[in-house]
């Protein structure tokens, strides 16, 4: 099984990530790489996953501001984690060389050149600081109006009904206990993007059963999902619980259970998403009257919602363009023949295994 998330993405509180999970554990042996933008670290993952995608578990990690980039590959098999480990998600080792080992690409690089264009890329640095700044600010806005509206619905919600559903629900999915109690995983499948708020629908492939949770308000949404997942790990299954990261880690957007093979994924005005499965309408478990006195407060804030997506998105890809500036100054300086013979070792060290 292939799956993609994201490493985590940048709250109003720094950045997020449960990667250290992986990083700090000693049942893993971690590459942890060092250097600048453009110096191959996504390239070098890249090539190490599909290098092992036949014969591994292969998970992989990408960049909440680029999609396109790998932040940290896991091969479950070989209990093995390949990761970038510098700024925003700065990793370091724990167990050095005994379970990490950090592999700085910065020795590939020509020093003379960068120094040639220091102001060109002090300039860059900080354009694109200076924007990801103000796309965090968005993105913080684009959360305090989510959590209006969660609050709202969360006023609105017939517990005792959607209780009921959540018991009857989990009664047909699970059979007999197993004797011990399950774990949860964090795991994030959407985050807010230079694209905007996306979804790893790839990762959904993987899975037999996909139930839409059809939420304009998130709060049934969440309260089903803690319940499903409560309900799952008493019965000892584990689970993978994606939060959205706008509300911190406390609001649950989707959870994967892999040994049922269900998925339960929120379809919301957020994520934007089709709800090209099973559907569960979860307006249903809101008091309509309720609902309908907060009715214009909610639709302003949908419209909210759209508006402060594509502003931070639209903020996100610029700071992209600053981003591959500074890539270009990095990669006409790298001796990219060394980066591959960094690939052969590592390689070489994992097929060993």
């Amino acid at each position: 099984m292939s799956e993609k998330f994201f490493l985590g993405s940048m709250t109003p509180k720094g950045f997020v990530t449960q990667f250290g999970e992986y990083v700090n554990s000693d049942s893993y042996y971690t590459y942890i790489l060092k250097g600048g933008a453009g110096t191959g670290k996504s390239s070098l993952m890249k090539r190490l996953a599909d290098s092992f995608e036949e014969s591994e578990n292969v998970t992989r990690y990408y960049c909440s501001s680029d999609p396109d980039s790998l932040d940290g590959v896991v091969l479950h098999s070989s209990k093995t984690v390949i990761v970038d480990g510098t700024a925003p998600h700065v990793f370091d080792p724990v167990y050095p060389g005994a379970c990490q080992r950090i592999i700085d690409l910065g020795s590939c690089w020509d020093n003379s050149m960068l120094k040639d264009k220091k102001d060109s890329i002090v300039r860059a640095v900080r354009k694109n600081k200076a924007l990801m700044t103000s796309a965090a600010k968005y993105s913080a806005a684009l959360g305090k109006i989510c959590e209006d509206t969660l609050c709202c619905a969360q006023d609105c919600l017939d517990k005792q009904k959607l209780e009921g559903f959540s018991k009857r629900f989990c009664k047909k999915l699970f059979g007999k206990a197993r004797g011990h109690r399950g774990r949860s995983f964090v795991r994030y499948l959407s985050t807010m993007t230079r694209y905007g708020y996306i979804t790893f629908r790839e990762t959904l492939e993987n899975y037999l059963d996909v139930y839409y949770l059809c939420d304009d308000a998130f709060a049934a949404s969440d309260m089903f999902i803690s319940a499903v997942a409560n309900y799952a790990m008493q019965r000892g299954y584990d689970v993978k619980l994606s939060p959205c990261l706008l509300f911190g880690n406390t609001v649950y957007e989707h959870i994967l259970i892999d040994e049922i093979g269900v998925a339960l994924v929120s379809a919301s005005p957020l994520n934007g998403l089709d709800a090209a499965g099973k559907k569960i309408n979860m307006s249903r478990f809101y008091h309509k009257a309720l609902w309908s006195e907060n009715k214009s407060r909610l639709k302003e804030n949908a419209t909210l919602v759209r508006a402060l997506k594509d502003a931070a998105g639209r903020t996100m890809d610029k700071a992209k363009q600053q981003h591959d500036v500074i890539e270009s100054y990095y990669i006409n300086a790298m001796d990219f023949k060394a980066v591959g013979k960094i690939y052969k070792t590592i390689s070489g060290e994992i097929s060993a295994k």
